[in-house]
């Protein structure tokens, strides 16, 4: 049910409303960053989701002296809503979450942000408790009342995960993704189509790949200049890679040359979904936010594991020749390899 949130300086309560938020000054914890320096608190966020309002005013105000940002809710449904619409470097929960109950609640939430450091408040703290919280995915255990001390432990350890989390993220974006277009790139093409080929022969799985390239890019360098066409290129590959389904992923090859990768698919099924994208890519007015229009093809070359080819190095070549066959006599079309 909704709860009634409070501000603490004396002034009458507001109207009832689900969700209790509040920008915290800065405090003076900081994570250290070797080259940027102390990274501000204010930039991070914890949900507190507990009825007991107590409970919540107690957090409320040992987070104060945290210097960081904290929304706290009163119902399960609620803290679901929050947690799908923002990261959280921490989510407090008590053990006896309403509605839907701790454990559920907890699977949910790290199903929503499998990263979610989330730590479980209990009236009694016990090892076996902690333990059997932690094998769920918690973060932490805390006794009620939770304690200044422990809270700033708490915390910067969780900020501290957070941090680090996202560093190790971005480090992986740019290991396997090309900076220009945003495309997965080349040196991750090959990792993942060894893995993927082995896979699929393991378990007589069939797999198509698109070679594509773009037709008469150079007229857009030689025009509007190559920055316009690096920003073609990026714009093509967000507009193919929001068209394909979530196993299917796309790699800048080389130059404006891509390849898309279809797991589970068929000779047939890939041929379908070159004409798509090669429909996509002709109806696609390029650069319009520069205030253009530039109208371009593709062509697009077909290769199907294991017909077409056993190896990645096969199968690309197989995908490629199908392409230069377009490109060397219609453009704007799609081929697949020519078989005996």
């Amino acid at each position: 049910m909704p709860v009634t949130a409070w501000k603490r300086n004396g002034r009458p309560l507001r109207p009832l409303q689900r969700v209790e938020q509040r920008r915290i000054p800065a405090g003076h914890l900081a994570l250290l960053d070797e080259e940027k320096g102390p990274v501000s608190l204010t930039q991070g966020r914890v949900l507190i989701v507990d009825q007991d309002r107590h409970v919540r005013r107690q957090l409320l105000d040992l987070l104060d002296e945290q210097g960081v940002q904290v929304d706290a809710v009163t119902t399960a449904e609620t803290a679901l809503k929050r947690i799908k619409a923002r990261a959280y470097d921490a989510v407090f929960l008590d053990q006896e979450a309403p509605r839907i109950g701790e454990p559920v609640l907890m699977m949910r939430i790290l199903r929503i942000r499998p990263r979610a450091s989330v730590v479980l408040m209990a009236a009694c703290n016990s090892r076996e408790f902690s333990l059997n919280a932690m094998k769920r995915g918690a973060f932490h255990c805390l006794a009620k009342p939770v304690g200044p001390g422990t809270l700033e432990i708490v915390v910067r350890s969780c900020l501290e995960r957070s941090h680090l989390l996202r560093q190790n993220a971005e480090l992986q974006r740019k290991t396997i993704q090309d900076d220009l277009t945003t495309a997965f790139n080349r040196r991750y093409l090959d990792a993942y189509l060894d893995e993927e080929l082995e896979r699929d022969r393991r378990y007589g799985r069939t797999f198509s790949i698109l070679f594509f390239d773009l037709d008469h890019l150079k007229d857009v360098n030689d025009r509007h200049g190559h920055p316009a066409g690096s920003r073609v290129l990026r714009e093509v590959a967000q507009l193919i890679q929001g068209k394909l389904r979530k196993s299917d992923r796309i790699f800048r090859y080389g130059g404006d040359e891509f390849i898309v990768t279809l797991p589970e698919t068929g000779t047939e099924g890939a041929l379908c979904v070159a004409h798509r994208l090669r429909r996509v890519v002709r109806s696609h007015r390029f650069l319009a936010t520069a205030g253009l229009a530039v109208n371009l093809t593709a062509s697009f070359g077909v290769a199907t594991f294991p017909q077409d080819g056993a190896s990645q190095k096969d199968l690309i070549r197989a995908a490629d020749q199908a392409m230069y066959r377009v490109k060397t006599q219609t453009r704007d079309g799609v081929a697949r390899r020519e078989r005996e």
